[in-house]
């Protein structure tokens, strides 16, 4: 598999993240409430993930130069 190929899976994986994301805001706009454990595991998830690990991998890979 080529690097890239890696960058997209994760690609994958955060847009499954973003769309349980957009359904517990609705969910909260609906007035059903809230979970208070999604949200502290999506806001880590995304800070890590997404912006340490992920994004990390795409500035040693694609941006190197």
């Amino acid at each position: 598999m080529k690097p890239r190929g890696l960058l997209m899976k994760e690609h994958r994986i955060i847009e499954r993240m973003i769309a349980l994301v957009k359904k517990e805001a609705d969910a909260i706009e609906a007035g059903q409430g809230f979970d208070g454990g999604f949200i502290f595991t999506a806001v880590d998830f995304i800070r890590v993930y997404a912006d340490e690990t992920h994004h990390g991998k795409e500035e040693d890979i694609l941006f190197r130069e």
